[in-house]
């Protein structure tokens, strides 16, 4: 049963099986290898990852409460709907919901936000406005260079400072730099960089011997 497969899914107990909940196992499969070990991250960070899972309770009623048009999925406007809504009624920007939908949409890659999707894309969304001020303040100190940019030395040492001073693997700058090089130039800037921070911020992996099931 799905009960069986993971405390998690018992959350999604009166939502019909369907390839939506087998992707939700096979996007946490993709991203196993960037999993952190709790004694790696900042207590502020794991605090972040915490608090971000107690809200993820009720996906099923969120996505059917923003499908507007019962697809089983969030378009563009649902998605900034639902965005609006978690930052108070403070609309995202384009580039900041083009962002969203662009990082979250890889399970199903259908321009749009599957529940597979839909608790990566709102912890990212929450991590970014919680942590987007002090991430903008640690990427203007660490551009040494004054280019507006990171490259990979500078933004090496900019998430060393997020993660509380402890050490970064070369695969989570890459990610961060993959998630926000737009341009394809080997460097970050931006939003964008803002955004894909947010997004590497809440690559936790789960409390040893914890009942709940890693988000990754």
């Amino acid at each position: 049963s799905v009960g069986e497969l993971c405390p998690f899914l018992r959350l999604f107990a009166d939502i019909e099986m369907s390839p939506q909940i087998a992707a939700v196992l096979a996007a946490r499969r993709r991203r196993h290898e960037l999993r952190r070990p709790v004694s790696a991250v900042s207590a502020a960070r794991l605090q972040a990852y915490e608090k971000s899972r107690e809200e993820m309770r009720k996906l099923g009623k969120i996505l059917r409460a923003y499908d507007k048009d019962s697809t089983g999925k969030l378009e563009q406007a649902d998605l900034k709907k639902l965005l609006t809504d978690i930052n108070k009624g403070e609309e995202p920007t384009q580039e900041e919901t083009d962002f969203i939908m662009k990082l979250c949409d890889t399970s199903c890659e259908n321009g749009a936000i599957d529940l597979s999707e839909l608790e990566s894309a709102i912890e990212s969304w929450k991590v970014y406005l919680r942590n987007k001020g002090d991430m903008q303040e640690a990427l203007d100190q660490f551009d040494t260079s004054g280019s507006g940019r990171l490259e990979r030395d500078e933004l090496k040492r900019y998430l060393v400072r997020l993660n509380g001073g402890k050490e970064v693997s070369a695969d989570e700058v890459e990610y961060v730099l993959a998630h926000s090089d737009l341009f394809r130039d080997g460097a970050c800037s931006g939003t964008e960089l803002v955004l894909a921070t947010a997004a590497w911020y809440t690559l936790v992996e789960k409390k040893e011997g914890a009942k709940s099931c890693s988000i990754l």
